[in-house]
Parts: C-alpha cells; structure tokens; sequence
C-alpha cells in the first residue's frame, strides 16, 4: 500500500528544490518559503539577496588579497649555528701602481689621461665638426679608465696594476680546531684568485677551504698601497669619475666563492687605518613561484674563460648574461662584466690611440695641408677604422645593457638557499707613530723598509740604534715630518663576533589555510553556510538525479504503450481484411456451383 502511494506521488524538480529550500541550514532560505503571506516573504528574499551580494563582495575581495601572494621575512636568531666565513675581495683604488707607470713610459704607452685627451680631440674633428655630435656623444661618455684598459695590448694590463704579492704584504687566518684557536697563512687554508676590474685592474679574491670555513673567526690582512706621491699630476684620474680620484682601498664582504659587486657592496678603507669589518651571517631561504623567483634548478656554478668557474649567485648570474649578449650580439668583450670568451676582442679596443705620436689629428691635418695630399693618410684611415669599430660596439653594447635596466634578469633565479652578510665597522689610526719603527723591525715591516720612499725611516732606526739618547730630537723630527707609513700601509680585519645565523626565511602573508579559513568565516556570518551544507546539496542534486531517471523512465513507459497501442491496432486491420478475402472467396465458390 505504501509502495503505490509512493509511485503515485507527483515528482518535479520544483518539487525538490521547494522541499530543499524548506529544510536548508542557510541563512534566511527557509523563510522565502515558510512565510505566511507574500510581503513577508519577499522581505526575506530581499533580505537573503542582500546578504549574497556582500558576501560575494566580501569574497571577491579575498581572493584578490590571495592571488597578490605576498610574503613576509620574519627573521630568527640561531644560536651556536655555524656558518660559512665569507670571501674577501681587495682592489687599490690607485689602478696603476709606479712600476706599472714605468712600464708605460718603456712601451711608449700614451698615459690615461693623455689617452682620453687626444681621443676626445681625434672623436672631436672626426664626428663633432661634421655634425656628428651623436658620434661624438658616444664616443666621449665611454672614455674611461675602462676605455683605456681595453685599447691596451691583450695581456699588458695585468701588468701595469698592482700586483697581490706586493699588496697583500701577509694574511692570516685564525680558526678554531676543537677547543684550540689556530693562526694560519691565508694561503695554506684558502686561495687566491684574480679579475679585472674597469676602473680599479687588478682586484684579488680570497676564498677560504671549505673544510675550515664553518670554524673561521678571523682574517688579517695587511696590505702596502704603493701609491706615488713624487707626482703633482694624476695620471689616472678621470674628471667624470669621482671615484678614480681616491687614494687607499676599496674591501668587498661576500658569499664565499662568488663573484664580487665592487661597485655597490664595497668599503673604502683608509690608508693609515686599521678597519675592523664585523659580519653578521644571514641565511635566507626563498619560496618558489608563484610567492617567490627562487628555483630548484638553478645552477650551483658560473663558468669563466680561465677554467676556474665561480659559486651561483644572482648577480654573477646577470654579469654573465649581459656579458654573453655582448658576445652574441656585438662580437666583443665588456672590460664591466666577467669574460666568458678570451678569443674575442675588447668592444673598445683601440691599440693605436695608445701609442704615443699616433692617431693625433691636429698633426695629421697639419701635414695633409704641408703636403697638399689629395685624400687622407694610411696612419688617419688606420686610426679612423679602429674608431669607428668601436664606436659601431659601443652603440652595440650601448643597446644591449639597454635591455637589462632591471635589476632582475628573468633566466637569473635566486636560489632557494644562500647566505648573504651584514656588516658593522669601525676605523682607528694605525700604527701610531710611537709604533711606527718598533713594527719596521717585524719581518712583515722589513718587506716594505726597502722601499725608496722608506729611507728616511732606515735613517731613523740607525739613529735609533746608536747608544745613548742624543738622537732621539732628531728621530722624533723625522717622525713627525713623515708620513709614508701612513700614505701607504692599512690593516683589515673581518670579525665573526659570533656564531648566532639569523635565519629569513619567505612566509606567505595570506596562505591556502588562511583562504579557506577566512572564506569558512565569511560563508558562516553572511549566510551561516556549513558543511552541513555541502550534504544538502548534494542531496538535492541526488534528488534531482532520481527525478530524472524516474522522468526517463516514465517516457520510456509511454513510448512503449505507444507502440503497443500501434501493433494491436495493426493486428486488428490485418485480422478483419483477411476476414472479408475469405467470406468473398466462399461466396465465389458458392455462384460456381
């Protein structure tokens, strides 16, 4: 009996969705349906409108915050964490050293700034009085210290610069082994490396064993300048750029084994100085797209044309990218960036400009006009072939930093792992003059007393030497009225304080979790949506299923009546057609007879 009052009970989907909105856990539904008259119940459905649209409102807000995936660097202390020492990069800040002076006068080399002067003025009758002042731009804004490094020979710079033998004068590294602190030679517990640089030459490395790093506490390095003071003209100092008008050193803290920023992380120390650098090492950890740039893949190393290859950072990442589009692209080597192809040559290579008497065009005027000659020099065609090749490669290279403002070069990824270092320093005279003789007696100060601009110390020790204190006026006068200790010899030290790591690592500020918490919490104070919910629902769309197949089914039912109607209509025409053939054969038969 229940059975078939069941199969005679209407079925609708309007039906299921009056019976959900009836029995439904969300907010205000219900009442659309149960109200007792209709302007009650079109308030409520104004009301349930309502409370949608702001929590739509409310959600589209959300995930906007989401999809920003913005992260946060909360830092955190370490204690007693070991950690890497970093790298120490040293350059002079006087590019050339006196031997290096001399070799030019030798080589009959044209000077820095004799070079940029006599290229100014050949850029100048070759481009700017034919109206070539874009010509001329270019030219003029790359002489440089740079400019003039790359028109030198290949392989005469390095020689000119300061070499490390006779800058660095001693290196010390001090290490814990256990409970012992140990005093090494920077040499035995580490290695150097060297790299140009465009405006200081010769820049020297210090990479610590990677045995030993994670012990280190100290390194002490003592390094004699070398700088000429016979001379009242500077001769590789730019007007353009201030900083090739100092004297001292220029220190680089960095990640052990990569390649150095100079220009932006390094510290000028003074000459006359001990500067004491104390590190704080950092680890940062990055997240992965779509939070972060840091990859999985990145490579560990950058190649260099000398085989030895330096550890991966972001920053020797984009050296060498710019450097191998300049490769690519303009056929040459940027003196800014690390070379990758030593066969190629500098972009402004200009070997004749160096020369002394060559590629001077008031001259070559001069003597075209003494001469009545028709057409221009070989030594002028020469001269105005290497200019305009390296005009057409500084407008090449020109181009292709164009592309690489940015600070982020996209196939440069950050590591997911690196550390980075902060530093705090402090600067004091050193050695006081009381000091100064007592320390020329060390078998370090003995390396630079021999030094020609040193002799008038030599005279003090021997005065000093001599019993009796009747010199003593007279070593103090030559003391006070010299000064190429302090001109020339600086101390730096770089201190672990500590072995705290600070660690930072990339949180998201609005995670997964926090998405479908804060979207739980909206659903549940709009329209006090549940998981209970999500079974409602799926009831309804169950309900609605059976509808369907019950509708299905009930079609199915008809057709199939349909056609039975159909077949036994069809019988019953064949059934009466063939009774009438018989009845007229019978009466057929009937007659004949």
């Amino acid at each position: 009996m229940a059975k078939s009052e069941e199969e005679e009970e209407p079925i609708s989907y309007t039906q299921e969705f009056l019976r959900f909105c009836q029995t439904t856990t969300i907010r205000g539904v219900s009442r659309i349906v149960k109200a007792p008259n209709k302007g009650i119940r079109s308030l409520w459905l104004t009301f349930v409108i309502a409370l949608f649209i702001g929590l739509f409102a409310c959600m589209i807000l959300l995930v906007r915050q989401y999809v920003d995936y913005d992260v946060i660097h909360p830092p955190r202390v370490l204690r007693d964490t070991p950690s890497p020492f970093p790298s120490l990069t040293l350059c002079n800040l006087r590019p050339i050293s006196p031997p290096g002076m001399k070799k030019i006068r030798n080589l009959k080399f044209r000077d820095p700034r004799e070079f940029a002067n006599n290229l100014n003025s050949f850029a100048a009758g070759l481009y700017f009085y034919r109206n070539k002042s874009h010509d001329y731009e270019l030219v003029s804004s790359a002489i440089s210290m740079g400019g003039y490094l790359e028109s030198l020979p290949k392989g005469s710079s390095y020689s000119l610069g300061h070499m490390r033998n006779e800058t660095v004068i001693q290196c010390l590294v001090l290490y814990l082994e256990g409970s012992s602190r140990i005093t090494e030679q920077c040499e035995k517990v580490g290695k150097w490396r060297h790299f140009f640089h465009a405006l200081y030459l010769n820049c020297h490395s210090f990479d610590l064993d990677p045995s030993i790093s994670q012990q280190v506490l100290t390194v002490e390095l003592f390094s004699y300048l070398n700088e000429r003071h016979d001379d009242v003209e500077c001769h590789d100092c730019f007007a353009s750029e201030i900083k090739s008008q100092l004297s001292g050193a220029v220190v680089v803290v960095h990640t052990a084994k990569t390649y150095p920023d100079v220009n932006q992380e390094g510290i000028n120390v003074q000459p006359g100085t001990l500067t004491e650098i104390k590190i704080k090492a950092i680890e940062n950890i990055q997240k992965e797209p779509p939070y972060g740039r840091c990859s999985l893949d990145t490579p560990t190393e950058i190649p260099s044309y000398d085989n030895i290859s330096y550890a991966y950072s972001e920053y020797g990442c984009r050296m060498l990218t710019i450097q191998n589009e300049i490769n690519k692209n303009c056929n040459c080597n940027a003196i800014e960036f690390p070379r990758m192809d030593d066969t190629l040559p500098f972009c402004m290579s200009m070997v004749d400009f160096v020369k002394e008497n060559r590629c001077v065009y008031e001259d070559m005027v001069k003597q075209a006009q003494a001469l009545n000659a028709t057409g221009p020099s070989e030594e002028f065609l020469l001269c105005e072939k290497q200019l305009n090749m390296a005009r057409d490669r500084i407008l090449c290279k020109a181009q292709v930093m164009h592309r690489f403002q940015s600070d982020v070069v996209p196939t440069c990824t950050l590591p997911c792992a690196f550390y980075s270092y902060e530093t705090d320093r402090s600067t004091s005279t050193w050695p006081t003059k009381s000091w100064q003789l007592t320390w020329l007696k060390t078998p370090i100060g003995r390396t630079i007393l021999q030094m020609p601009e040193m002799s008038e110390y030599r005279r003090a020790e021997e005065l000093l030497d001599q019993p009796g204190d009747k010199n003593r006026d007279e070593v103090l006068r030559i003391l006070a009225e010299n000064n190429a200790v302090e001109r020339n010899l600086l101390a730096i030290m770089v201190v672990r304080p500590n072995f705290n790591l600070h660690k930072v690592a990339e949180k998201e500020v609005f995670s997964l979790t926090s998405f479908l918490s804060q979207a739980g919490g909206l659903l549940s104070i709009w329209i006090g949506l549940t998981m209970i919910c999500l079974v409602e629902v799926i009831e309804l769309i169950i309900n609605c299923i059976n509808v369907f197949k019950a509708k299905r089914r009930d079609r199915r039912h008809d057709r199939l009546a349909l056609q039975q109607h159909k077949n036994v209509k069809y019988v019953n025409q064949n059934s009466g057609t063939n009774k009438t053939a018989a009845e007229n054969n019978l009466y057929l038969e009937g007659q004949r007879i």
